[in-house]
Parts: C-alpha cells; sequence; structure tokens
C-alpha cells in the first residue's frame, strides 16, 4: 500500500488561540508534529494543509510542503479532501495526522501502517490507548472509544463509555476496560471520498466528533492499540503537560 500523510492545521482555534504556532521547548505545535512523522519509513509524503498564510509562510521556514485551504470548512478531514484536490494527490490511504499530537513519533506511524497492511480491507483505521486514570475517563477532551472483538470501533464518546452500573465511578477502571482515541486516522482513498459526500451527522453534530459521520452511514473503524502515552493539546494543562515533557526529553 502507499501511505501519505496530511496534517490539518489552521490558524482559530477556541481554547488555546493560534495554537499551531504556540511554543513547545523551542518549537511550535504544528513543527513538533511534522518532524515527529518525517522520518517514517512508511509514508512516502507528508502534506500540512491550512488555512493561514501565516502558518503557510511558517511551515515553508523549516522544509514542509504546505498547502493553502478555505478557512470555513466543516472538520479537518474536509480540508485535507480538499488539500488532497488541489493538488491531484492520489494514494491507497491517506492519514489524517491531527496537528495537536506533538508526540507523534514514526514508530507508532510505522508500526500503525504494517497492522492495517495486516488487515487490508479495512476501510478506516485510527489509534487507540487504554485510560488509565481517572481524570482522562471524565474528561471531556479525551474522546473514549468502545471496541468489538475484532478491534472494530463500535462508538465514539466524550463521555465515559460503557456505563459501569452498580459499582461508584472511582472503581471503573478496576472493573471494566476504557480505550481513549488518539487523533490519528488512515482512510482508503475511496472511504475518504465518501466521507466527504455526505453531510454533516445527527450524532457527528451532537458529540462534535466527525469520526461519527461514516460509523453512522455504516463504515468500520479498525482500532490499532499502542501502548505509548501521548498528549494530544487541547487545554492549557495538556500544554504545560507537553512543555514539561519536552524540556525533560532535551536536558
Amino acid at each position: 500500500m502507499q501511505f501519505i500523510a496530511v496534517i490539518p492545521s489552521r490558524l482559530a482555534s477556541t481554547r488555546l488561540p493560534s495554537k499551531s504556532l504556540i511554543d513547545i521547548a523551542g518549537k511550535s505545535l504544528i513543527q513538533r508534529v511534522y518532524e515527529g512523522i518525517k522520518d517514517s519509513e512508511k509514508l512516502s509524503d507528508i502534506y500540512i494543509a491550512t488555512d493561514s498564510n501565516k502558518i503557510l509562510e511558517h511551515c515553508n521556514n523549516f522544509g514542509a510542503n504546505c498547502i493553502m485551504t478555505p478557512s470555513e470548512m466543516p472538520s479537518g478531514t474536509d480540508r485535507i479532501w480538499y488539500a488532497i484536490k488541489k493538488e491531484n494527490i492520489e494514494a491507497d490511504v491517506i492519514l489524517n495526522i491531527q496537528g495537536d499530537e506533538p508526540f507523534v513519533n514514526p514508530k507508532l506511524i510505522d508500526d500503525f501502517c504494517n497492522y492495517l497492511e495486516n488487515h487490508h480491507d479495512f476501510q478506516v483505521g485510527t489509534i487507540i490507548k487504554e485510560i488509565s486514570n481517572l481524570e482522562d475517563l471524565i474528561a471531556p477532551s479525551v474522546v473514549k472509544v468502545v471496541i468489538n472483538k475484532n478491534n472494530q470501533a463500535l462508538y465514539f464518546s466524550r463521555n465515559p463509555i460503557p456505563f459501569v452500573r452498580d459499582y461508584p465511578f472511582e472503581r471503573w477502571l478496576n472493573i471494566g476496560t476504557f480505550y481513549k482515541h488518539i487523533g490519528i486516522y488512515a482512510y482508503k482513498y475511496e472511504i475518504l471520498e465518501r466521507f466527504i459526500s455526505l453531510p454533516q451527522s445527527n450524532l457527528e453534530k451532537l458529540e462534535k466528533l466527525e469520526q461519527l459521520r461514516l460509523l453512522e452511514d455504516g463504515i468500520g473503524y479498525l482500532c490499532y492499540e499502542t501502548n505509548q502515552n501521548l498528549v494530544s493539546i487541547d487545554t492549557e494543562t495538556d500544554l504545560a503537560e507537553a512543555r514539561k515533557r519536552f524540556s525533560e526529553m532535551t536536558d
């Protein structure tokens, strides 16, 4: 399979203004994400899709291939589709690497791609990790997912799922297994095209989760479980943790 990656990066952000350009131990968030995947052996090309001339100029400065897209788009995946159609880019599989994942790395991407190649009939792939603390379980910014015995997603939610009846919340992690969703997707080209052809679904609008658009339409998500402890940047707390970890890595 031929894999490419596109990183959607917009300037506006509700919680963290100009999040993509925020400094994390000497480099911007978007540069951290790009450099985290550029040495992947499985990716044939990497692009950044943005709506900002400021981000475009910044990305050009560190050598990234950046594509301009309109500001108003329903989701990051819509932005990716616009970018690859604009530049006539084709591949068997398009990875959507969320622009708020500074700890993404070549090993994770290569292991993920190898997993998908061993399940070549997948439609959409994504990454999950077991939740180990109550803070992540309850935080709406941490998206939860439940899977079946074949590692296919049954549902994504900002609420803790599954609901453990008859036990206090503090004991849930001892009773059941919970997974958080990592913001990395792998779309077969034709499935990405289908995503774009669909209107935003009811569940997508309610949960503010774009992956529910395809799930509600009957498309399966194959989940690859990692044990890597990634920190996505959604809040000031996330940013402080990322800065601390990168500072420790460079000391």
